[in-house]
């Protein structure tokens, strides 16, 4: 699964993601310190708002892919491009 933020895009492994044996630590991180993107269906976490609306509300708090890591199996991963100035 991916989907885009403002700034950033995100990318869940799904074939890999353990749930719910992490006991969905990304959709938790989310709902915490993020803005509630990330739901749990048919057993994986999956997108709670349109593409569109992901783009408009996410917070790119980076929580979803620390909490994968620390609990998960580290399947999500938040690429931010840098640009040098």
């Amino acid at each position: 699964m991916r989907f885009r933020t403002r700034t950033a895009e995100v990318i869940i492994d799904l074939d890999g993601c353990v749930a719910p044996d992490c006991g969905f630590a990304c959709v938790k991180a989310c709902r915490l310190y993020g803005r509630n993107v990330l739901k749990i269906e048919d057993g994986k976490p999956s997108l709670a708002v349109s593409p569109q609306e992901a783009v408009r509300i996410d917070n790119e708090c980076l929580a979803c892919e620390i909490h994968c890591r620390w609990y998960g199996s580290g399947v999500i991963e938040v690429r931010i491009p840098m640009e040098v100035v």
